[in-house]
């Protein structure tokens, strides 16, 4: 027969176990988002905010990454999008992919938009972006706000005597013959 340990014989030892130890500073760690990636998938998408009335930056995965979706098409105006549904056969959302983008239900009919430009944003970009798209102020300025001016001296003049003569500007030139 198998023996029954107590409980609270057997619950620290597995806690111990699972305890992890702190991460060590010094260590490099990656970005949390990639800056190579010009794809990704369709169901990663966790919010968007429309930028003009053809570009989007959509947030994506658990560290909602920052892309910026430039979309092309006739008709294609998602100024009023409630939503962004994707039609796209293997459910990537790449560039000049077959990347259709529904724009909600009020949108008139043809008025779906192409995919034609994806590219992956930096924080500051984003903020770059919406400060621009007029979606957020723009950030103050950090420090005293104060200008440092470099003064550059010229030199002076060179103070011409009205009573000296002139001298021409051939004056040491040999005279032709």
């Amino acid at each position: 027969m198998a023996s029954k340990l107590p409980m609270h014989l057997v619950l620290p030892v597995v806690l111990t176990g699972c305890a992890g130890t702190a991460p060590d500073p010094n260590l490099a760690r990656a970005p949390a988002c990639d800056q190579d990636v010009r794809c990704f998938y369709e169901r990663s998408i966790r919010s968007f905010r429309v930028l003009d009335n053809r570009t989007v930056v959509v947030l994506v995965g658990r560290d909602q990454c920052p892309f910026k979706l430039e979309l092309d098409g006739f008709f294609c105006d998602v100024n009023m999008a409630s939503f962004l549904a994707f039609n796209d056969p293997d459910g990537r959302i790449c560039r000049w992919d077959r990347s259709i983008v529904a724009t909600g239900p009020f949108a008139r009919q043809g008025n779906d938009c192409r995919v034609s430009q994806v590219t992956p944003m930096t924080d500051d970009e984003l903020l770059e972006a919406y400060a621009t798209s007029g979606l957020m102020p723009p950030l103050p300025a950090r420090g005293s706000g104060e200008l440092e001016v470099e003064v550059v001296e010229e030199p002076e003049p060179a103070i011409v005597d009205p009573q000296e003569p002139a001298v021409p500007e051939t004056a040491g030139a040999e005279p032709a013959i």
